[in-house]
């Protein structure tokens, strides 16, 4: 599973889509409805933009609003996405990688 969108989340129901990791980071103030892009969600899932074009460029979310992403950790240019479509994100980890320096880790790590 590259993603899943989830459309029309009641906020009281987020967490039949994520992991419990995910509950204490949620935002206090979040509309009633809201759609949800779920990427991969363990604490060393890296998610690299590319995917994540993928996702926004998903004929699901055409005019959605009131997005939020989860993953286990998003690169740089993966922020900057969400960043640029003023969509929520939040994550198990920090991760301060572009998407190459991470395929030259991963490269030289046999992973």
């Amino acid at each position: 599973m590259k993603y899943k969108i989830y459309k029309d989340v009641s906020k009281n129901k987020i967490k039949n889509y994520i992991p419990p990791g995910y509950l204490s980071s949620l935002p206090a103030s979040w509309p009633d409805q809201l759609t949800m892009i779920v990427f991969k969600t363990g604490r060393n899932d890296v998610v690299l933009s590319n995917t994540v074009a993928d996702a926004l460029m998903d004929k699901k979310m055409m005019g959605q609003e009131n997005l939020i992403a989860f993953g286990g950790c998003f690169t740089i240019e993966s922020i900057q996405l969400f960043r640029d479509k003023e969509i929520e994100y939040v994550a198990l980890k920090e991760f301060p990688w572009t998407d190459e320096r991470y395929k030259q880790i991963r490269m030289n790590s046999g992973g």
